[in-house]
């Protein structure tokens, strides 16, 4: 099938974000993981409590939930019920999915937005107990954005093609 070369553009730039979003939220995991094992050993073996740790543990875990929530949209792992769509015939079925995607891009949009006004509002402020610029914590709202919305126009321009598996799918 001949996918016009925005869409396979566009769907390979998707692909490429989620594969990436993958591996940095399992490194960002494994540091999380790896310092609250410290926190604990450290407390329990030791009595020695880590002021870092938490809010290090804090910033880690903000950006891996918004991460793979961004990566939810690509991969299509969030619940959702499907009560309606059951109903449906496939083309109506397709028109719905189409709409919902649309709703999320739209989502995306504004979280990116409102995101990235927030971090402006936030620009040169310091974390209490690291000290790490505050900026590097809101950021995660619309670098999230950002993903949402690629993953869900991807989703939507793909949708029109008569085959709707890719080969960056199939991969």
């Amino acid at each position: 099938m001949n996918i016009p070369l925005p869409i396979r553009l566009l769907d390979g730039l998707s692909a490429l974000a989620g594969r990436l979003t993958g591996y940095v939220s399992v490194a960002m995991t494994l540091t999380m993981l790896a310092v609250l094992v410290a926190q604990v050993t450290a407390r329990y073996f030791f009595n020695v409590a880590l002021s870092w740790s938490e809010e290090l543990s804090l910033l880690l875990f903000t950006w891996v939930v918004l991460l793979i929530g961004s990566l939810g949209v690509r991969e299509g792992f969030h619940v959702r019920l499907t009560l309606l769509p059951d109903l449906l015939k496939p083309a109506q079925q397709r028109w719905l999915e189409r709409m919902i995607l649309l709703g999320i891009l739209g989502f995306g949009v504004m979280l990116a937005d409102g995101g990235y006004s927030y971090v402006a509002e936030t620009v040169g402020q310091t974390s209490a107990a690291i000290a790490y610029p505050i900026e590097a914590l809101h950021l995660a709202a619309p670098v999230c954005g950002v993903l949402v919305a690629l993953h869900a126009l991807a989703k939507i321009a793909t949708s029109f093609m008569p085959d709707t598996s890719t080969p960056n799918e199939a991969g």
